[in-house]
């Protein structure tokens, strides 16, 4: 049996510039989950850890993130877990790569970086495990990271580190460094370790392939940050538990307006389940009375400090009857016209639907976005 901790996407040193100055906390915050990643990785007895892209959010990084990174790879060292890294896409391995600029391997004797161009494989006698992966060479290509990939030793277990995108028709780009299913089922792994997507997903089960997402939270993320602990059995069977230890969540609320009575409602919608731990992005949809002003500023400065931080966008529309008519815009104004006549004829639920159907229209005319 071997034990085996599954990471990626970490992004040491991201901005979070859209957070305002809780980007700096975030960013500290990132450094305190790896720690934590490392410490669920000795608290477990795993027999390896495996960061399978984008340890760092780009090839520019202060010493203290790399002095971070030296340092917690030694308390996986003293403890004799290896650890295999895999350039991502934020991380390439390109002519400024970090890995490059700094030798990370002659300071952590426990460390294997896939450095080279096409597909390589360390092994690990003591593990009786074979470890492939084949580093991404810029941040954008049209060659799959699975390229090249075979087993080729006699070690009981086979992983393999991807960093990029399972092809998905219609969904995926094309210069993601896609790989396809096909590429996953004649790979002859017992398990695929995937970095790149931003949440925990299982994309094959024979063979096991998961991406772990983020162990933090990043912005486009949705789930809380956790890692996956990887169980290779004897028998051939695989399990995958993934172990929250984020500390961030994130997630969008939409109001429809309409049904927001006055300014306390619509705090109130604002503020279910707040968190000082939660980002939350809120949008404003629907038709609102007119008396009832929105300030988008005013609301994220009042009601900010609940939430480790908030925005919010307004993308509601008054109700018939405040739409004044604009001399230099004469179909806006026939549209206007025509509408009026339509609603005063109109009763009942046909009414209703014209009201709406004006109000939408002026949101299209005037070039707004109609949700």
């Amino acid at each position: 049996m071997l034990k085996i901790l599954h990471t990626a996407d970490i992004h040491l040193g991201a901005r979070f510039s859209g957070l305002g100055d809780r980007g700096a906390v975030q960013r500290e915050q990132l450094r305190a989950t790896f720690k934590k990643v490392i410490a669920t990785a000795l608290e477990e007895r795993v027999g390896i850890v495996l960061i399978v892209g984008d340890l760092f959010d780009s090839n520019q990084q202060p010493q203290r993130n790399i002095d971070l990174v030296v340092e917690q790879f030694g308390l996986l060292n003293d403890n004799c877990i290896p650890v295999c890294v895999v350039p991502g896409t934020h991380d390439s391995l390109d002519s400024s790569s970090i890995y490059r600029k700094f030798d990370l391997e002659e300071r952590c004797p426990n460390l294997t970086v896939f450095a080279g161009e096409e597909m390589s494989f360390v092994e690990y006698p003591e593990l009786d495990l074979t470890v492939c992966g084949r580093p991404n060479l810029s941040n954008r290509s049209y060659s799959s990271p699975l390229k090249g990939l075979k087993s080729t030793t006699s070690s009981r277990f086979h992983v393999a580190m991807a960093h990029g995108s399972f092809y998905i028709p219609e969904k995926t780009a094309d210069d993601d460094h896609v790989f396809t299913i096909e590429e996953v089922r004649d790979s002859g792994m017992d398990y695929l370790a995937l970095g790149h997507w931003h949440r925990a997903y299982c994309c094959s089960e024979k063979p096991m392939a998961w991406y772990s997402g983020p162990p933090e939270w990043i912005p486009d993320q949705r789930d809380r940050g956790a890692v996956l602990l990887v169980t290779l059995m004897d028998t051939g069977e695989v399990t995958v538990e993934p172990r929250e230890i984020g500390v961030r969540g994130c997630d969008e609320v939409e109001i429809d307006m309409s049904q927001a009575q006055d300014r306390a409602a619509l705090e109130a919608r604002i503020c279910a389940g707040a968190s000082g731990d939660l980002v939350r992005k809120v949008t404003l949809k629907g038709l609102r009375d007119a008396e009832l002003m929105v300030d988008t500023e005013e609301l994220e400065a009042e009601l900010g400090q609940e939430f480790f931080h908030l925005s919010v966008v307004d993308r509601s529309h008054p109700k018939a009857g405040q739409v004044l008519e604009d001399a230099e815009r004469l179909i806006r104004n026939r549209f206007i016209r025509l509408m009026n006549e339509r609603i005063e004829s109109a009763e009942g639920e046909e009414r209703d639907i014209a009201e709406n159907a004006f109000q939408y229209g002026i949101a299209l005319l005037d070039g707004r976005e109609v949700l």
